[in-house]
């Protein structure tokens, strides 16, 4: 009986310690705005469910694999987006769980942009997306 009691208050312990460990982690990360041209974060916003719609909404956006040698623009903004629970991505090009994505967004497109996703292996993908910024833009407190 005591074997019983002392497994219960370790796998209690371990399921409390990993549980907090978690929650820290989570508390940790930031979504973070990066301004392409001066290569500088200007803008920091704590996770929340809200961003993870957008997040959710882009990635059913895509529509096809970047082709571009360089699908970075030389003026723009670079969002990086933590998900708050990990999102299970399968499409005809991509299929893995992911934690964050990161959009690229470039003023002289509208409603187009792109999407880093990466796999298993940290290899990341660059997706073609049809998405309005507008609304994220403003949630994030940043002019277009």
């Amino acid at each position: 009986m005591k074997k019983k009691h002392l497994l219960f208050h370790v796998i209690f312990f371990l399921f409390v310690s990993f549980s907090n460990n978690n929650v820290a982690i989570a508390e940790n990360q930031q979504i973070k705005v990066m301004d392409i041209e001066t290569n500088a974060i200007i803008k920091e916003k704590k996770l929340s469910s809200e961003m993870d719609q957008y997040a959710i909404s882009a990635i059913k956006s895509i529509q096809k694999v970047t082709v571009q040698a360089n699908p970075i623009p030389n003026k723009g903004y670079l969002i990086r987006i933590p998900l708050t629970k990990s999102y299970k991505v399968k499409n005809k090009w991509f299929d893995s769980l992911i934690t964050e994505i990161i959009l690229i967004y470039d003023h002289s497109t509208e409603n187009q942009g792109r999407l880093i996703l990466y796999d298993d292996e940290n290899t990341p993908m660059f997706f073609d997306i049809e998405f309005n910024f507008t609304d994220l833009l403003k949630t994030l407190e940043i002019k277009e």
